[in-house]
């Protein structure tokens, strides 16, 4: 009688343990982001221009200080392209392309060698382009800079 009782008692703490697992998780689901890491800085000022099919992206540095204190290492340059033929969709999400990966270029004394980043790419005719820029630090990406958009018949 003592050992079913046992068995029993094993048994219900082991639903227990299995009713608190899935019901009682950790918290907030999302990416790990390392403790203490503190965010790059977003680009807050994106803007470009065409030259025949050369597009130009420029965009300022975002506060020095919070570049360095974030351990900043350069800047990625995604892009979406759309065919201008494809159909129009206003609640499609847009899929974007990781295009070049810009490096800050911080000097020995932590000064910046330049304030202003340029970034050039030939267009093809026929289709929509849409260009944005993250900084990226030790592994962490800032939040997107503001979008811009271009199309080239």
């Amino acid at each position: 009688m003592e050992k079913a009782f046992r068995t029993i008692l094993c048994f219900q703490f082991l639903i227990l343990i299995f009713f608190s697992c899935i019901f009682f998780g950790c918290g907030k689901k999302g990416p790990p982001v390392p403790l203490h890491q503190i965010m790059p800085p977003r680009v807050k000022d994106l803007s470009g221009y065409i030259v025949g099919d050369i597009l130009t992206l420029t965009w300022t540095v975002p506060p020095q200080k919070e570049l360095i204190s974030s351990g900043a290492e350069g800047f990625f340059v995604f892009r979406s392209k759309t065919p201008l033929s494809a159909a129009d969709c206003k609640d499609c999400p847009v899929v974007f392309t990781h295009v070049a990966d810009i490096p800050i270029g911080l000097k020995r004394s932590g000064v910046l060698d330049k304030s202003q980043f340029i970034y050039h790419e030939t267009l093809e005719p026929g289709n929509s382009y849409i260009y944005k820029v993250n900084v990226h630090a030790k592994g962490i990406i800032s939040s997107d800079s503001n979008y811009v958009d271009f199309f080239l018949k």
